[in-house]
């Protein structure tokens, strides 16, 4: 190991026992004067917390989630919706909870510094055996005891939540290993050393009943039922065993094949299941559907065979939510794989030109060709599992086949006769400069018959499907349509109304995408649209109503939010909406009620609200609040939010921190357009005197007023990080100009930071500027127009958009043609129609007038922006002697992922703004760089 590499790992290590050492109190904290708060340090934020993996119990009176720290180990919770009685489980996650949440249950990983330490090559096989291992924590919420189960790889509850089932491994994984790898094992030897037990826990007793052997189990949703398979050699079983009385029956036992996509039905008393041959190493293999109902003799085999497709194992069969329909996809048969190049006998078959082009390795890039070939090599895999859909009606155990193309996309709802299909084949090849359109159809489910809704709208128009599946909404050339399946007509509505349905503030070149639909009433009379602001009721009669009162004349986005999966409002329903104030930046809920048009403010504030769940039964809903500097916990409350709760307390440290405060400031640019912006200030503001600032942005900021801004150490500077340093944050919000991208972010940046100046906030010679990928262009690109700046850090810039544009995201395959020609660069016509804005956007080609001292930052495996963009930049840059540092992180996409390397940018960043905006003395790398470095694998 290098010097180096020993140095990285004593860092890791220090850091992962101040981490794992940190304790968390849910105890009501502290408020420390503000004399006693300090500054946020790296290894704090790394601390903070989030609410993830969150789940509520089926009856609504357990939630249960995972806090899990940017670097360290998480802790899962319960907590009771109604009291506020909670429980932790530490370095838990992916939390289950039972029917009725009488017991909640956690994975429970290895604790970090043990993942750490087992990473290093002198590292025992016993730690690195454990690293890999999970175990299982179970909770008994009514009276917090709790219990632990070593080596479970995956637990379930049973639909009627008497039993939890856990699978875990009979021998210790290097066994596991050591019998894979050893090509002189039998099958018999590899067999018992990958097999796995499946214990049954009863949860009112601990009684526990184990199955030895198995290899996949599926719960359920309701009942007392699961399936399991067990292998046994080159023999498979297919089981489904009752925890009620016990009962076991085999559904199926056979050599060489393999059971797979076991699906039960909602009632849980029928099972759907795939059944082909088990060799992995050949081509994809017919399956077979075959389907198990309760008090039915034997499996009834669905007659699924379809000349030149099979049915596939990556579709598992889909219940509908009545039990009435299974839903399957189909793959077309897979061509003959190539033999492999065969050994040459004599010199005439060593020199046989045939044998040897066996060997080839070769692309051929058509210009005809539907996707180019990085897109297809990027899509592969997924094609290769594509299915097109088709449904079986259970009674009467029929195939209706609804497609024939696997560039069909569907998703599926509960419409019990029709479902919308999408497809966008005819489209493909224009995606590399057009984007991305599709055709939608409606499929009957009952016949199969396809009806063309409406051809070549742009991909994020969905169509919206009415509840009794007759009629389909849909948005095309700004106004609303709806289709008739019964005729095939189509007919415009809303027609007398003046308002936009589609992004009034688009400034991209390419149609405005539409503000949406919310649903349908039920008796399927009507759907609710939205505006830019308000909530609107289209009949199929063509007639339009406002339900939501002076959106517009307030600039109050209002939206729905539906508390069910229900396909339809009923029209005397109570809706929730979300509210949000386009001027001031708050949130809100209110309750609409769709028979007398009532409309009340239920909860509003200086706040932001998100919904988080909803339970029936108990009539409370879930919700999260925050502010800059309050973290966005989870509250429970009734459904006019009487009632509240506090439910989580995640981050009970950051009242010993200096934070900041956010508030909003207006600016006019030189077209007499106002913009809005961000300041953050220090708890200690002076107005006395004037601080440093660090400008970030993208493009609109100045909705994130009331966000809590996420703790994590990464390519973005973190905001109360730098204000705890005693800068001043601004986060304005830009106006693009089509064709002139650059030039709007100069526009929109300069008047914004001279109205901080003028405020009195700006130290006009210690003003740096931030920006990631598409503001990372924009900062390379506004040091070639001003010198305002006194040091800008440009994160995987485009640099150069006449090379930009013919070059290809890595990560997707696609070409970027379609970015500039209609998306975020905002160029326009292609670079052959005019290639002047391409060039005139281009900061590689001003680099003569930049003077403001630069620090790029990208990532070799970048797959959205190519790195030699940052590589043009540098190159440029040095040539003309001017101030510029690139820090090249080996390996690494479009945002930093390995920790080390967020940390090592992030100290960067602040040391480089410490230097231009604060005076402090230069580091080293940017004064004498660093040679390259060769790094251990």
């Amino acid at each position: 190991m290098s010097t180096l590499m020993r140095r990285r790992s004593r860092l890791l290590a220090c850091l992962t026992l101040a981490v794992a050492g940190a304790s968390f109190s849910l105890a009501p904290s502290v408020t420390l004067a503000e004399s006693e708060k300090r500054p946020l340090q790296l290894t704090d934020i790394m601390q903070f917390r989030e609410i993830e993996q969150s789940v509520l119990s089926d009856n609504g009176r357990w939630f249960a989630y995972s806090a899990v720290p940017d670097y360290g180990d998480p802790v899962g919770y319960v907590v009771n919706v109604l009291s506020g009685e909670q429980f932790e489980a530490e370095r838990a996650d992916q939390p289950q909870l039972n029917a009725d949440g009488r017991y909640v249950a956690f994975r429970q990983r290895p604790s970090l510094l043990t993942r750490e330490q087992a990473e290093f090559d002198d590292a025992d096989d016993e730690l690195k055996k454990r690293a890999k291992e999970t175990d299982l924590v179970l909770i008994d919420t009514e009276n917090g005891e709790q219990q632990e189960f070593s080596r479970v790889a995956r637990f379930a509850f049973t639909g009627d939540g008497d039993y939890l089932l856990m699978l875990s491994m009979n021998h210790d994984q290097a066994a596991t290993d050591e019998a894979e790898n050893a090509e002189t094992k039998s099958n018999k030897e590899k067999s018992a050393a990958s097999t796995q037990t499946l214990t049954l826990l009863r949860l009112s007793d601990g009684e526990q009943q184990q199955i030895e052997q198995v290899s996949a189990f599926q719960v359920a949703q309701a009942g007392p039922r699961f399936a399991y398979t067990v292998k046994n050699n080159d023999t498979t079983s297919l089981w489904v065993m009752n925890t009620t009385n016990h009962s076991r029956l085999q559904l199926a036992d056979a050599s060489d094949i393999a059971f797979s996509g076991l699906a039960f039905n909602h009632a849980g008393d029928a099972l759907a299941f795939l059944q082909g041959e088990a060799d992995p190493e050949q081509a994809p293999a017919a399956q077979e559907l075959q389907l198990w109902q309760y008090g039915q003799p034997g499996l009834t085999r669905i007659e699924s065979e379809r000349e030149g497709w099979l049915l596939s194992e990556h579709q598992s069969p889909s219940w509908s939510e009545d039990d009435a329909r299974i839903f399957i996809g189909y793959q077309p048969l897979p061509a003959a794989s190539a033999e492999p190049l065969a050994t040459p006998t004599s010199y005439d078959e060593l020199y046989s030109l045939d044998r040897l082009l066996d060997d080839r390795r070769l692309q051929v890039w058509h210009g005809d060709d539907e996707r180019v070939i990085t897109h297809q090599r990027q899509s592969y895999e997924n094609s290769q599992k594509a299915t097109t859909p088709a449904v079986v009606w259970v009674e009467q155990g029929r195939v209706v086949l609804l497609g024939d193309d696997i560039e069909d996309n569907w998703r599926q709802t509960e419409h019990a006769t029709a479902q919308l299909v999408s497809n966008s084949r005819p489209y493909l090849r224009q995606i590399s400069w057009d984007g991305f359109y599709h055709d939608i159809d409606h499929v009957n489910l009952d016949s199969g018959e396809r009806q063309r809704v409406v051809s070549q709208v742009r991909s994020n128009e969905r169509g919206s499907l009415s509840p009794d599946g007759r009629y389909v909404a849909y948005q095309n050339d700004d106004a609303y349509y709806i289709f008739d399946s019964q005729d095939g007509s189509q007919q415009q509505v809303a027609t007398e109304v003046t308002v936009s349905w589609v992004d009034e503030e688009n400034d991209r070149p390419m149609e405005a995408s539409s503000y949406g639909v919310a649903g349908w009433l039920d008796d399927s009379s009507a759907f609710l649209a939205y505006d830019r602001y308000d909530i609107w009721k289209l009949s199929v009669d063509g007639n339009a109503v406002k339900l939501t009162p002076n959106g517009r004349e307030q600039e109050m986005h209002y939206r729905v939010r539906a508390l069910n999966d229900e396909p339809g409002f009923a029209s005397d329903q109570r809706l929730l909406i979300e509210s949000y104030s386009d001027r001031e930046k708050y949130h809100g809920f209110y309750q609409l009620d769709l028979a007398s048009g009532a409309f009340e403010v239920l909860l509003q504030d200086k706040k932001r609200y998100r919904y988080v769940d909803y339970s029936d039964e108990q009539q409370r809903i879930l919700f999260t609040e925050e502010d800059f500097r309050q973290f966005p916990d989870v509250w429970s409350a009734t459904l006019d939010f009487d009632q509240p709760l506090q439910l989580t307390e995640v981050n009970p440290q950051i009242d010993q921190f200096k934070w900041g405060n956010a508030e909003l400031i207006d600016w006019q640019i030189e077209d007499g357009e106002t913009l809005q912006g961000i300041v953050i200030k220090p708890d200690d503001y002076d107005s006395s005197r004037t601080y440093p600032v660090m400008v970030y942005y993208y493009e609109q900021y100045s909705q994130r007023l009331y966000h809590f801004n996420q703790m994590k150490v990464n390519h973005r500077p973190n905001f109360p990080f730098y204000v705890g340093q005693d800068y001043v944050v601004f986060l304005p919000d830009i106006r693009f100009r089509m064709g002139a991208p650059g030039p709007s972010a100069t526009e929109s940046l300069v008047p914004g930071v001279e109205k901080l100046i003028d405020m009195g906030i700006a130290d006009p010679e210690a003003i740096g500027l931030h920006g990631h990928s598409w503001s990372g262009y924009q900062s390379a690109f506004v040091v070639t127009e001003t010198d305002m700046f006194a040091a800008a850090v440009s994160g995987a810039p485009v640099s150069n958009m006449t090379s930009a544009y013919t070059g290809i995201r890595w990560q997707s395959g696609l070409a970027r043609q379609f970015q500039y020609e209609t998306g975020q660069s905002r160029i326009g016509p292609s670079m052959y129609e005019d290639l002047d804005p391409y060039i005139e956007n281009s900061p590689v080609f001003f680099a003569d007038q930049i003077n403001t001292p630069m620090l790029i930052q990208f990532g070799d495996a970048d797959g959205a922006v190519p790195w030699e963009q940052g590589i043009e930049y540098y190159l440029a840059l040095r040539r003309l002697d001017k101030e510029v540092v690139m820090l090249h992180y080996e390996d690494e996409p479009h945002h930093l992922q390995r920790y080390a390397n967020k940390i090592d940018y992030t100290i960067k960043m602040l040391e480089f703004f410490d230097h231009y905006l604060k005076g402090e003395p230069a580091p080293e790398w940017w004064v004498e760089g660093m040679p390259f470095q060769q790094y251990a694998e």
